[in-house]
């Protein structure tokens, strides 16, 4: 892999991670810009460094920033900072351009010669300034470094702590999917896609415990993977949703299949959904909907227990 570390911050590398883990369909800087609110130069300087930390990659074939990486998931669905520093430093310390970076400084003694070297050892083409503001930022967000004063920095060598936090945040991540697991039962979970559905449903699960409530990010993660349910729904049946945009075109064309106090349901879960991400709306004179933390925590339970519902009536039982 050729290394570039590019200026950027620790804050943007999660949000543009977060957006191409929320986002649907075509997920370029465009939208990851617009959905971190950053400019999309620092969308991209983000992006680059996601990509190289290996959180992110490029899908040719749909042109969209995707991720398949576990590492990622447990970074936009933990619970509070010092958890989100704990994931983001296990990530630092297995990119190898840090790894070479420690060495030099404890050779050197010296962060700026550290990342002059750095700059020459992997052929980067950015500044050295460049590299050592990024280095240090994630670092210091990671508490793999700690400042003493006068922009100077030392190595946090508090190994146990880390990793303590560490078993913590894998903990509570495996008690969220088992709570999910749970209210789903063995036939939906089985009968769901596990990485269109699942996966999505579980983050917001999880982010529905995190301190800071992202309230319109737990309906995008929920909505999406309702949306995609449909899909694999519609796929089960032969229906071709081709054209249909969207929670309530999809469940429309879907009139066939699915049974009406079903359709009722789900206008509940596209409403809401489309509030969340969509702008100003004309018809309430051009004002953008907040979403409330009520709103944002129930969400993702009453997404699963419509897909349970609807599963339990493919399979002959009816439920509400």
């Amino acid at each position: 892999m050729q290394y570039e570390i590019v200026l950027t911050t620790a804050e943007d590398i999660v949000s543009v991670v977060d957006a191409a883990l929320a986002g649907k369909d075509i997920c370029d800087i465009q939208y990851i810009s617009e959905f971190a609110d950053i400019s999309e130069q620092q969308a991209q300087n983000a992006i680059k460094m996601a990509v190289n930390m290996e959180l992110l990659y490029f899908d040719s074939t749909s042109q969209s920033y995707k991720s398949d990486s576990l590492l990622s998931h447990l970074l936009v669905s933990a619970r509070n900072d010092l958890q989100k520093a704990t994931i983001m430093r296990f990530i630092l310390e297995q990119y190898k351009p840090f790894k070479s970076f420690k060495d030099r400084y404890i050779f050197t003694q010296s962060i700026d010669l550290a990342c002059k070297q750095l700059k020459v050892l992997y052929g980067m083409t950015t500044t050295y300034r460049d590299i050592k503001n990024t280095i240090t930022n994630i670092a210091t967000y990671a508490k793999a470094m700690i400042s003493d004063g006068a922009n100077q920095f030392v190595l946090n060598d508090d190994q146990v702590t880390y990793l303590e936090i560490l078993d913590v945040v894998l903990k509570s991540k495996a008690n969220d999917d088992n709570a999910l697991k749970t209210l789903l039962g063995e036939s939906t979970y089985n009968y769901i896609d596990a990485d269109k559905v699942y996966t999505p449903l579980s983050d917001a699960f999880s982010k529905v415990q995190n301190e800071l409530t992202e309230g319109k990010t737990i309906i995008l993660y929920s909505g999406n993977a309702f949306e995609s349910f449909l899909q694999q729904i519609a796929d089960e049946h032969s229906v071709s949703l081709v054209g249909k945009n969207g929670i309530l075109q999809k469940s429309s064309a879907l009139g066939n299949v699915l049974s009406k106090k079903h359709r009722g349901m789900i206008d509940y879960i596209g409403q809401v959904r489309n509030a969340a991400d969509h702008g100003a709306d004309v018809d309430e004179g051009g004002k953008i909907w907040e979403v409330s933390e009520e709103t944002s925590r129930v969400y993702p339970t009453i997404v699963a227990t419509v897909i349970k519902d609807i599963v339990l009536r493919e399979n002959g039982t009816i439920h509400v």
